[in-house]
């Protein structure tokens, strides 16, 4: 058949059109967002421009505490629906404090071989936790 004989019988339905650009629509923002996770992760704790953790966090000021709380819930969405898309982000988060002002303070640099994230964004103290403790948690 010759795609010239495409008459009104070859036509999508509205329905089905709009369920593709919805599904393709979702696709693209998942994508959207696990790259924001892990260019996110890289940008800070292993700057491709050499910078530092401390230099980051020192820029970022008051302004870094919500950052790093918004990439937590970010990582937590990813990780709920599909762990492994944000393991090479997941993998370099350090360890870090918040401070009342709303800054950062980096305490370990240096990344391990495991998947973390940091845990709770409503500490004071953040530590590591694995990945899997922090999104696979029943909804309430």
């Amino acid at each position: 058949m010759s795609i010239l004989d495409n008459g009104p019988g070859n036509i999508v339905p509205p329905a089905t059109r709009v369920a593709n650009q919805l599904v393709n629509m979702t696709v693209r923002t998942y994508q959207q967002m696990v790259d924001s996770f892990n260019r996110g992760s890289i940008m800070f704790w292993q700057n491709p421009q050499g910078l530092t953790p401390d230099e980051i966090a020192a820029a970022l000021g008051t302004n870094a505490q919500e950052v790093f709380a918004l990439h937590y819930k970010l990582g937590q969405l990813i990780g709920s629906v599909k762990p492994e898309a944000i393991a090479e982000g997941a993998s370099i988060v350090g360890e870090f404090n918040y401070n009342e002002d709303g800054s950062v303070t980096v305490v370990h640099p240096t990344t391990t071989t495991q998947e973390f994230v940091p845990v709770d964004p409503e500490e004071t103290t953040t530590t590591l936790q694995p990945i899997l403790e922090t999104t696979t948690t029943e909804a309430p």
